[in-house]
């Protein structure tokens, strides 16, 4: 068992990565950006200037979109390195899993650019982004709930090399993302999801918090006990930044592009990225066993062959 764990150091340094941004706060560091507001005076300013104004207002949005498509490029290596594991062992539990986690990218991605514009609607950004960001948390849970969930109950013998149920679970979860997120960016009126006056600035964020703690409470660890190997571990890690990030989010974001909502941007990435290296991890060890069997296996046929030569 203790080879499929992700090294202790690892564990740490992800520990190390969610407090991080919470202690340089404390020490007065802020990662928000600027509000979006347009205070400069247009009548004797340049197009230049204006173009450079807009720029430095937009600044929030940037660093958003910068942030969730380095999310989703994160989740489009981990569904990479899924489908070659699939194909060097013909195991579809990993690839399920990793398809899952690449589900959540696209629905990040559809979120980002029903954000940016990029998707044509009619909700105002305010109301658009935190409420399709809480969505978009809360498809990520269920997704991941759901797949694991199922190799729970189904064996996944009588799936092996099922490619076409592979198919089938990428194609729905993509088209139900963008479905998602296409209804809210146009829908004319969007229910208000921050409250910075309350404890809880974002209600919204609570079901997915909870979600994600009774999957590192139970269900993932079951998965990894039934799945053992360095991608399910990861798994479970993955917990530390996907808490807190919802921590971030439900108890400390009181407005768009504040310095909560850009380390729970953040974070989001580091929940990709463990699963990533937790296959990235189990590949080598494939690889090295590989290497290893091969190595052991023409060491004995040396030593047959000698045993051979002997008799002669």
């Amino acid at each position: 068992m203790k080879k499929t764990r992700i090294p202790v150091q690892l564990v740490w340094a992800v520990v190390g990565i969610c407090v991080l941004p919470s202690l340089l706060n404390l020490l007065g560091v802020d990662f928000g950006s600027p509000s979006q507001t347009l205070n400069a005076p247009l009548a004797n300013t340049t197009k230049g200037e204006i173009i450079d104004v807009m720029h430095y207002t937009l600044s929030g949005s940037f660093t958003h979109t910068i942030l969730e498509w380095s999310a989703f490029c994160t989740a489009i290596f981990t569904v990479i390195l899924s489908l070659i594991h699939f194909y060097l062992k013909g195991d579809v539990v990993t690839l399920i899993i990793g398809v899952a986690l690449f589900s959540a990218g696209c629905m990040d991605a559809f979120h980002t650019l029903a954000a940016d514009r990029l998707i044509q609607g009619v909700a105002d950004n305010q109301n658009l982004i935190p409420f399709t960001w809480a969505i978009c948390r809360l498809f990520n849970a269920l997704i991941l709930l759901g797949g694991t969930s199922f190799f729970l109950i189904v064996q996944p013998k009588k799936w092996k090399g099922g490619i076409g149920l592979v198919v089938l679970a990428s194609l729905v979860c993509g088209i139900i993302a963008f479905w998602i997120v296409s209804i809210c960016a146009h829908s004319a009126t969007l229910p208000k999801t921050i409250f910075p006056n309350s404890i809880v600035t974002r209600p919204w964020d609570l079901v997915p918090l909870l979600l994600f703690i009774f999957a590192g409470l139970v269900v993932f660890p079951r998965f990894y006990y039934k799945y053992p190997s360095l991608f399910s571990h990861a798994l479970v890690i993955s917990i530390i930044p996907q808490v807190a990030t919802q921590l971030h989010m439900v108890f400390g974001s009181k407005e768009l592009f504040d310095d909560h909502f850009h380390v729970a941007h953040f974070l989001k990435i580091i929940t990709y990225l463990v699963p990533f290296l937790g296959l990235s991890l189990d590949y080598i060890r494939t690889y090295r066993e590989q290497a290893d069997t091969a190595k052991q296996l023409k060491q004995a046929m040396g030593v047959f062959s000698s045993i051979l030569t002997e008799s002669r």
